[in-house]
């Protein structure tokens, strides 16, 4: 997915950038060799650990969307498929996040509206290139 750097922090070993996706905002934890550029574009992954099933209202016309609330960034995207262990949830063309269906308590169908969240220390924000 497109990333474009607005805030980066550095706490002690770490790097916290704030930025903006296609759907909204997110925060995490900076995994890469380089350092971030704010006002840089990246093409990212994100690795989600430790979500939290969050009970929105189901509005489509609000989906999918990413944005944060205090040190919890709250994702709403669409449950595209399922397998035995993972839910693929889509939240725009190219990003398609997989989360352990251990992690969340109710049971989803293709095509349902998810919402969960985690705390911006348990997204990690690995920038590739094409």
């Amino acid at each position: 997915m497109r990333f474009v750097i607005e805030e980066a922090e550095y706490q002690e070993k770490l790097i916290i950038v704030a930025g903006n996706t296609t759907v909204g905002t997110i925060k995490g934890i900076w995994k890469y060799k380089q350092d971030p550029v704010v006002g840089g574009r990246y093409q990212v992954e994100l690795s989600i650990y430790y979500p939290s099933e969050c009970d929105i209202k189901q509005d489509k016309k609000l989906y999918p969307l990413v944005c944060l609330n205090d040190d919890m960034v709250i994702f709403k995207g669409i449950c595209e498929d399922i397998d035995e262990e993972v839910y693929f949830v889509r939240f725009d063309v190219d990003w398609l996040e997989m989360i352990e269906i251990k992690e969340i308590g109710s049971n989803y169908k293709k095509g349902d509206v998810m919402a969960f969240s985690a705390s911006y220390y348990g997204v990690e924000i690995y920038p590739y290139t094409l």
